[in-house]
């Protein structure tokens, strides 16, 4: 892994960007290539790319983890300066890792969130992110969500995949008894990296997964005394049938909003969800 790459989430350079791209890329990446990738991802010819504040980009050298940047066809910087209000309402993104062993569901549960569709075969890759703007008890939540592969070739990856993240699902499949006991190792990473006192520290759930279907080889009391264990909330889904996928991630969505709402500011109802 290079030690100078780093995420980026690219717009459109418009006056009202919404719908952005993650992308992981080199802070050593020349300027060329840079154009190169971002023409690929948006499907017109880029010519120049601005920062948050409208400065033209030629390197890429001093750009931070989690930079947005707009990219234009050619034209001057169009990107209408946001109120007060607006940013605190609307820029804050926050960055969930999906993490669990091979064949467990990740990509699955991921693609039913944000496509509302079901993937049954998927060509694992090393990493994937995507992008949701999930509308949750009335406000809108920007999510970008990084899925990883399970494989033990990626192991050296997993430090990378926790660091600066404000949340994590821990995934299992109840077909695989042995996928279960994979999370202690994630959760201990964790557990590593971040110091779980403090107010802004990840959110972690696990999603026990697959469980509509007949051969089931963990039971749900084996899942809560992991749960129990690892001191989580637990939800048991199905990427195939949907079930409790959108109630998982907006669980994620409210805690998050707790953990980093200003000071004083009043949070919205909650609905109420039983856990698992």
């Amino acid at each position: 892994m290079d030690s100078q790459q780093i995420r980026v989430t690219l717009y459109k350079n418009t006056q009202s960007p919404t719908e952005g791209a993650d992308m992981l890329v080199s802070r050593s990446i020349s300027k060329a290539d840079m154009l190169a990738r971002c023409s690929a991802t948006f499907g017109f010819t880029a010519t120049k790319v601005y920062n948050k504040t409208g400065t033209l980009l030629n390197s890429f050298e001093g750009l931070a983890d989690g930079a947005a940047l707009y990219v234009s066809r050619g034209e001057a910087f169009q990107v209408k300066k946001s109120t007060g209000s607006e940013q605190r309402a609307g820029s804050k993104r926050w960055m969930l890792t999906m993490l669990g062993a091979a064949a467990v569901g990740k990509s699955a549960i991921t693609l039913r969130y944000v496509n509302n569709r079901f993937v049954k075969d998927y060509d694992p890759t090393i990493e994937d992110f995507y992008q949701k703007a999930a509308q949750v008890d009335g406000e809108t939540a920007n999510l970008s969500i990084l899925d990883t592969a399970g494989m033990e070739d990626y192991e050296s990856l997993i430090d990378h995949w926790i660091d600066k993240k404000e949340a994590f699902i821990l995934v299992f499949s109840v077909q695989l008894p042995e996928t279960m006991q994979r999370l202690r190792d994630f959760h201990d990473k964790i557990l590593h990296r971040y110091e779980m006192k403090d107010q802004r520290s990840p959110v972690v759930v696990i999603a026990a997964n697959k469980i509509d279907v007949p051969e089931r080889y963990v039971s749900t009391e084996q899942a809560k005394q992991l749960a129990a264990e690892l001191n989580v909330p637990l939800f048991e889904v199905s990427a195939q049938s949907n079930t409790n996928i959108e109630e998982m991630f907006a669980y994620i969505i409210r805690e998050l909003r707790k953990k980093w709402a200003p000071a004083g500011k009043p949070q919205p109802h909650k609905h109420k969800c039983e856990l698992l």
